[in-house]
């Protein structure tokens, strides 16, 4: 990974997790270069601007999720507007609420994955694979405007894309989103809460959590809807509790960040990822579209990276 510089991991990481683990674009996909540049790389724009951001302001955990939660509404609500289009591709499959023109549990599930997933996990991974640069900035000023005329680039060409027109209050209120938790992760405190010194429960906890948290996100927005549809306050209600009981059993376990290490880490990222890696191998099983080759490549990589860091972690590194 020396002759790797970080920040190209992290471009190519990020793409890689959040469309082909996924199971959003079929692996033959990669073979059509204007996908790769239209669909992929804004993906690795987005996490370095995230991960760069935080590291210039001396921020923590929080400003990142404060982030991803920015770049989700900037992809999914301002670029392809996927928040708002009813004949969006993927709502044929199950059956959408939409009040005020927006879909609001498929909304929530897209911010619960972009957070996860195409920010968090892929800085997590990012930062594993470089422990002792994990503190510094990847791009200088240059790299960080050219990431930013990527990401400003991606909104005409989502518009080229797809033809849907948004309503104004929703599309502005987007807008308004995005600034406003740009500027809650300025300004939050970068140790909040405070970190706590004691043992992590074993590595299993954190997987297992990361597995039921993303799995039952993903149930419950895709297939509970086609055997029950609960009102949509009570949906809405329940996915947020949900993720709210996820996040206060992992700062508990974790100590606020300040117990586990990155084999919790890990454990963690790779539990959210063993739902798309199993969906993966059952897609395939219906009609093979070389997802399950991507799953495996991505066991494969987990395992490596696993090695990798059990070998060093005796080491002193800096927390991140």
């Amino acid at each position: 990974m020396k002759k790797i510089p970080p920040w190209l991991t992290l471009l190519i990481l990020a793409p890689l997790l959040g469309e082909l683990v996924s199971g959003h674009q079929p692996p033959l996909e990669l073979c059509n270069p204007l996908s790769v540049l239209v669909l992929m790389l804004p993906y690795g724009f987005g996490a370095l601007v995230c991960r760069e951001l935080i590291r210039r302001w001396k921020k923590g955990w929080l400003s990142l999720v404060l982030l991803g939660v920015a770049y989700a509404f900037y992809e999914e609500a301002i670029v392809v507007r996927s928040f708002f289009d009813p004949n969006w591709m993927e709502l044929n499959i199950l059956k959408p609420y939409y009040v005020l023109g927006v879909n609001w549990t498929y909304a929530e599930m897209l911010i619960h994955f972009h957070v996860l997933v195409s920010i968090g996990a892929s800085v997590i991974l990012a930062e594993m694979l470089y422990p002792i640069r994990r503190e510094e900035t990847w791009l200088g000023n240059r790299g960080l405007t050219v990431c930013i005329i990527g990401l400003a680039l991606w909104f005409p060409a989502g518009w080229l894309m797809t033809s849907h027109v948004p309503p104004w209050p929703g599309y502005a209120l987007s807008w308004a989103a995005i600034a406003g938790l740009i500027l809650a992760a300025r300004f939050v405190p970068a140790n909040f809460p405070a970190p706590v010194k004691r043992n992590a429960p074993h590595t299993l906890h954190f997987l297992l959590l990361g597995f039921i948290n993303m799995t039952v996100f993903f149930v419950a927005v895709y297939i509970l809807p086609e055997a029950w549809a609960p009102p949509l306050a009570l949906s809405v209600t329940a996915l947020i509790l949900f993720d709210a009981l996820t996040l206060w059993l992992l700062l508990r376990w974790s100590g606020n960040g300040g117990a586990w290490d990155d084999r919790h880490r890990l454990a963690w990222v790779a539990g959210g990822l063993g739902f798309f890696i199993f969906f993966g191998f059952t897609n395939d099983a219906e009609q093979f579209a070389g997802r399950s080759c991507v799953s495996g490549l991505a066991i494969i990589g987990l395992i490596l990276i696993g090695i990798w860091v059990n070998r060093r972690r005796h080491e002193v590194l800096p927390s991140p």
